[in-house]
């Protein structure tokens, strides 16, 4: 019972982050397909039920969701739908976090194929890439400086050593500042990292306003990615699935 639990509880997350991406689109869709993805989630909303079984679930606000949707396609079937509007995004990489994932993958990232991918229908108000350096030489290092050329805001900072010869680098805090100050300011916020530390910052954008996507490694739990951000972000994609598109071609 507990796995069916917590399985119903991630497709309700998953649902609710759904129908509101839905409702900012409804507008701009053609009248077909939003009719689709509506019988598409009253359907998965029946599913639940079935799957729930004796369990107690409050629906309500979905099924709720969905009739102001329907509302607006009686209004776009009167009316042409105006121009959609270009989503803004700001985009947060944990350079050594999504390092360590890319390995995972014996891959290499091309961060100028990355933010290519990543506004194709977007426009991408701020790239940010956090790193920590050994010296503040290291800052200027020429993989640094062509990021920093190719349109990204790179944010260092030096590591700690340690008594017994260990070096670390947290830019935990860099990160959530960077989120928050733009979460009101973007239409969505996209972290690459698979660090779970970073769930109440995602919900914390949320509630500002912003739509959260994370992009890491989870293949179907192989991955080195949190489930607790899996959860706590509306979208989430696994990097595998878009590395066609963002690897270095030799």
């Amino acid at each position: 019972m507990a796995q069916t639990s917590l399985k119903l509880t991630r497709w309700i997350i998953n649902l609710g982050g759904d129908l509101r991406y839905l409702q900012y689109r409804a507008p701009y869709l053609e009248t077909e397909a939003l009719q689709k993805e509506i019988n598409r989630y009253r359907n998965t909303l029946r599913i639940i039920y079935e799957e729930a079984g004796k369990e107690k679930l409050d629906l309500l606000p979905y099924h709720q969701a969905l009739t102001e949707i329907e509302a607006t396609l009686k209004i776009i079937q009167c009316e042409p739908p105006p121009p959609a509007p270009v989503e803004k995004v700001a985009l947060f990489v944990d350079g050594a976090n999504l390092y360590a994932i890319a390995q995972h993958l014996r891959a290499r990232i091309d961060y100028a194929r990355l933010l290519a991918y990543c506004g194709r229908k977007a426009t991408i108000l701020r790239a940010f890439f956090y790193i920590a350096v050994k010296t503040m030489d290291d800052a200027n290092q020429p993989y640094l400086v062509w990021l920093r050329r190719n349109g990204f805001q790179v944010v260092t900072k030096p590591m700690k050593e340690f008594d017994d010869g260990g070096q670390k680098g947290n830019l935990d805090m860099e990160i959530a500042i960077d989120m928050l100050e733009l979460a009101d300011k973007v239409d969505r916020v996209v972290l690459f990292s698979g660090d779970g530390d970073f769930a109440p910052l995602l919900q914390a954008a949320g509630r500002k306003g912003a739509r959260t996507q994370v992009v890491s490694y989870w293949g179907k739990g192989e991955g080195p990615t949190a489930p607790e951000l899996i959860e706590a972000a509306d979208i989430f994609t696994d990097l595998k699935d878009i590395l066609p598109s963002v690897i270095k071609i030799e």
